[in-house]
């Protein structure tokens, strides 16, 4: 039956298929707030580890130093204890600042423009509106190459992409029973957009996506300078610690 009799026939067609554009409209916006709610985490993570891990690393090593002075001191078997534990401690934080040293940097963002490409594209091929399994497994390899695209910021391979999705869209042959097909992809399209939502609220409850998605609404420049603000604090904390081993070292002199 032609799509348009279909319509005619059924009017539960025409309300599903508003119903996925609309849902396609949002999960188009949420994939493009979720992938770059990635790259500024991944750029921000690695510059937190690059700055932060050597400066918990030092000040580990200093605690643990006081603690085997103050094992040796009393002997007593907790404090022994506590000092393998800080000596542990000590060990791990030294190899994170080794990694977060050796780290290759982030891709860098996609430009302004490759934006709303990724957007339309996004709306129109995403593999949760699909309408049946091939569908599903025609979109999710081409989505898989529009995802490669935006990674690398290439605008010229996305317009190619969606020519290509607008010629194959041209020719696709109408489904039938299309409205089983449709009911499963508004189901599907609603449960995609719930995980897309429920990862980005994942990114943001951790420590660092507390602090930059959250607290800075994903200004990376304000999160840096925050960092800046937290590395001066554990230095002046380093510079105190410090000082307690060198009284301790004096005093065994």
């Amino acid at each position: 039956m032609p799509a348009e009799l279909a319509s005619w026939a059924d009017p539960d067609i025409g309300r599903l298929e508003e119903e996925l554009a609309a849902l396609g409209e949002d999960l188009a916006r949420a994939e493009v707030e979720l992938a770059e709610a990635r790259g500024l985490l991944a750029a921000f993570t690695r510059a937190h580890g690059r700055l932060m891990a050597p400066l918990y690393a030092e000040l580990d090593e200093i605690e643990a130093r006081i603690t085997e002075f103050c094992a040796a001191d009393s002997g007593r078997p907790e404090d022994l204890r506590d000092a393998h534990s800080a000596r542990a401690r000590a060990r791990e934080s030294a190899a994170a600042a080794d990694a977060a040293a050796t780290q290759p940097p982030p891709a860098p963002p996609p430009p302004p423009e490759a934006r709303p490409l990724y957007r339309m594209l996004a709306k129109r091929c995403h593999p949760d509106l699909a309408v049946g399994e091939a569908d599903r497994k025609r979109r999710e390899a081409f989505m898989a190459q529009v995802n490669e695209a935006y990674a690398h910021g290439d605008t010229s391979l996305l317009n190619r992409l969606a020519a290509e999705w607008d010629a194959s869209e041209r020719t696709a042959p109408e489904s039938p029973d299309r409205l089983a097909r449709l009911r499963a992809a508004v189901k599907a399209a609603r449960a995609g957009l719930t995980q897309v939502r429920a990862e980005l609220a994942g990114l943001a409850q951790t420590r660092l996506g507390r602090l930059l998605l959250v607290e800075h609404q994903g200004d990376l420049r304000a999160a840096l300078k925050q960092l800046d603000f937290l590395a001066d604090e554990v230095r002046v904390t380093i510079a105190g610690r410090r000082q307690v081993l060198a009284d301790l070292t004096s005093q065994q002199r």
